[in-house]
């Protein structure tokens, strides 16, 4: 039996251990995901990534204004309610979830994005407020392999909206120029035990989603 790609090895974590991951592991992430392929090699994104005092005052941050009940919005427009198959795959993951977790473990699954999921290492990726949507495409790319590249690097990841949301905590704490947008954010370091962390989604078949044709 083949061994699984790194793709098929790359899952979301939602709990991490309080170990700080190397600065060292960190650009080489991004070293690896600065491959991925760009629209006439345009290169839009940019990225920035708190680690140390800095990623503890942003999850702190992030705790007290979610706890308060202050209403967000990112940058860029967020996920909207989701229709047709796109619905049913939203419907079909949290029924998952449920079907998965323990009390408890629900508890914790709805409480850690609160804590910004307790990572030592949060990933932004910003693009130019006039780009178009090939420069979203590539700021998708780049984070794809930002995440792929953690793997390889032996680090989880997750990519989550609950990053962005308060946009002006994250331009708190680095020199983001107004012409940029935070597009998204992705959470890495080093997986605790948490039942949480065992969570895997289904995937739909190729056949479902390919059209292939000789």
């Amino acid at each position: 039996m083949s061994e699984e790609s790194i793709q098929q090895q790359r899952h979301s974590a939602r709990a991490f251990k309080q170990q700080d991951v190397p600065e060292d592991v960190v650009k080489a992430v991004v070293a690896d995901a600065l491959n991925a392929p760009s629209w006439e090699n345009s290169q839009p994104g940019r990225i920035y990534v708190a680690t140390g005092a800095t990623a503890a005052k942003l999850r702190a941050h992030h705790e007290r204004v979610v706890t308060s009940g202050q209403k967000s919005w990112a940058e860029v427009v967020p996920p909207k309610q989701m229709t047709g198959y796109m619905g049913q795959n939203v419907d079909d993951w949290l029924a998952s979830v449920q079907d998965a977790m323990g009390p408890k473990a629900m508890q914790d699954f709805g409480s850690a994005g609160a804590r910004l999921f307790d990572a030592p290492v949060l990933v932004y990726i910003t693009v130019p407020k006039d780009a178009t949507m090939y420069a979203a495409y590539d700021a998708g790319a780049l984070g794809y392999g930002i995440l792929l590249a953690a793997t390889a690097h032996g680090l989880s990841s997750v990519p989550a909206y609950q990053l962005i949301r308060y946009p002006e905590e994250i331009r708190t704490q680095f020199d983001i120029p107004d012409d940029e947008e935070i597009m998204m954010g992705m959470a890495l370091g080093y997986p605790d035990d948490s039942q949480i962390n065992q969570l895997r989604t289904t995937r739909q078949r190729v056949d479902d989603v390919l059209q292939l044709r000789k």
